[in-house]
């Protein structure tokens, strides 16, 4: 037997889709967001032209890492919608300082490279994890 709060109720769902979500659930849609931007550069002959060697072993894992890192901050992000009060733990408050870190380096490190329109974006991320972090 599920209760009203349960996850699986009925109730619960239609709660979740009816309410207006916060700073903290779109910026976990940001990060799910940046998990599936950026593999456009595979398509690019120079990459294709490396395939099999260490530079494209590790520009290819290096993709991946990236990814499943932006899944991890995007589920992290929910649960702290989820409980705002988690934000008040030290740990916590270092996870989210070093995810900030992370996007505003990626950002930069983008930008200097000649990719502009990833690193706006990547920007843009920062600035909404940031402040929804700091209004939580």
């Amino acid at each position: 037997m599920y209760s009203a709060t349960s996850p699986f109720s009925t109730f619960h769902y239609y709660n979740l889709l009816n309410m207006s979500p916060s700073l903290l659930q779109i910026s976990a849609g940001s990060f799910v967001f940046l998990s599936f931007m950026g593999r456009q550069w595979t398509s690019d002959p120079r990459f294709k032209a490396i395939k099999g060697s260490k530079p494209w072993a590790c520009g290819t894992v290096g993709w991946y890492q990236g990814s499943g890192f932006m899944l991890v901050a995007a589920l992290l992000h929910w649960q702290w919608s989820r409980d705002p009060s988690l934000l008040q733990e030290p740990a916590t408050k270092i996870i989210a300082g070093l995810t900030n870190v992370l996007l505003w380096a990626s950002s930069v490190w983008y930008a200097r490279n000649g990719i502009n329109d990833t690193a706006s974006v990547v920007g843009l991320c920062a600035v909404l994890q940031a402040w929804a972090v700091t209004k939580a």
